[in-house]
């Protein structure tokens, strides 16, 4: 075991910060493995929060603890209002509702705003349209919905310090998609595709329409949670679906806005990187130095990420699922130690999952991985 001279949370900034740290933080995206593997099913986890968050901090425990959390528990973080809950959370099929209770819930993409939209958005901006149409989106009366906005938000808090009283400290206080990612899934991804490509300059003037109000959205948030950390959602933007042409204009530039305006208002922005991004990685050096963390989930190019952001950037992940979930504990301790050793060299790299850990998680392949960057030293440490 590596002597620990650094709390958790100064192991982490230490990461972000491109500073030395006593060993290599570990911070698993830990969401419905610890419930699942302490025998309740998805249903349940909604129905009961609390028991959920205790199924974590009880394997937190047994596998002696990791240095911070992504989700203290089941709830979002959606500030209670129209637009920041239409932004923050898509419509989902749920366990124990649409889908059988033990199974996970389901992205439910369908077409919900029209090519007219575009028309509308572009007057009236984001939170102006979000007030008189979110029913097409999110099909409950208002009141509901900003009722169980209030309940998530002070179910998160209620979350939050429990891990603070564990001293856990918790990394992300709010969640935003770029304009891409959020119309390519409420239009569509087919049809939203095709706006691409047919109407380009529509696309790029209900973008700029929307950025400043998705912007304020996610400060509304980090305003209530208090917590200086926001995940930018990122996945379409990326070379699994779409070309470089296509990311220069539509991609890049409103992430760069968006950094630049959480930047400024002091914030540190977790880029979670879905599906293949290493094409789009040198582009990574035009962000602001040591106020972002590029998180990967296993299919990017880790190691030409090192190579691109050495100095410039902290790198998150990047255990991949299929390892946690059919792998084995040796070859989980072989693969973080090679993290360790070439990604953690230099500083700069906190140990993840790739994305979020599968609910089929194996207990041992989980416990081999915290164990590893508590005990795996890379020898310029």
């Amino acid at each position: 075991m590596i002597k620990e001279t650094m709390t958790p949370e100064e192991r982490v900034w230490a990461a972000i910060n491109l500073q030395p740290v006593d060993r290599v933080p570990v911070m698993p995206m830990v969401t419905a493995f610890p419930a699942i593997h302490k025998g309740m099913t998805y249903a349940e986890v909604n129905k009961n929060k609390d028991r959920a968050r205790q199924c974590s901090m009880e394997v937190f425990d047994e596998v002696r603890g990791w240095d911070g959390i992504l989700y203290p528990g089941y709830s979002v973080r959606a500030a209670p209002t129209l637009s920041a809950i239409i932004d923050q959370v898509p419509p989902l099929l749920q366990p124990g509702r649409e889908l059988p209770a033990n199974s996970p819930p389901q992205s439910a993409e369908h077409c919900l705003l029209t090519l007219e939209d575009y028309d509308v958005i572009i007057k009236q901006g984001w939170r102006g349209f979000a007030e008189k149409h979110y029913s097409r989106i999110l099909p409950v009366p208002e009141d509901k919905l900003i009722a169980w906005a209030e309940r998530q938000l002070e179910q998160f808090k209620k979350d939050v310090i429990a891990w603070e009283e564990k001293g856990v400290p918790c990394v992300l206080g709010g969640g935003i998609p770029t304009p891409l990612m959020f119309f390519s899934t409420t239009r569509s991804l087919t049809d939203f595709t095709l706006d691409l490509h047919r109407r380009p300059d529509k696309v790029a003037e209900v973008f700029d329409a929307v950025v400043d109000d998705f912007i304020q959205d996610a400060f509304d948030t980090i305003k209530l949670t208090g917590l200086p950390w926001i995940m930018l959602g990122l996945e379409r933007g990326g070379c699994t679906y779409y070309s470089l042409k296509i990311f220069e204009r539509f991609e890049l530039p409103y992430i760069k806005r968006m950094v630049k305006a959480f930047t400024e208002g002091g914030l540190i922005t977790l880029l979670h990187f879905d599906g293949d991004w290493t094409a789009n990685l040198p582009y990574l050096k035009d962000l602001p130095k040591a106020k972002c963390i590029c998180e990967l989930d296993g299919t990017s190019d880790i190691f030409k990420a090192k190579e691109l952001l050495r100095g410039h950037m902290c790198i998150m992940g990047d255990v991949p699922a299929s390892l946690s979930s059919l792998g084995t504990p040796d070859e989980m301790e072989a693969y973080c130690s090679r993290l360790i050793d070439t990604i953690g060299e230099g500083g700069g790299f906190i140990l993840s999952s790739g994305c979020e850990l599968p609910a089929d998680t194996k207990f041992e392949n989980f416990k081999a991985m915290i164990d590893t960057a508590k005990m795996h030293r890379p020898a310029n440490l």
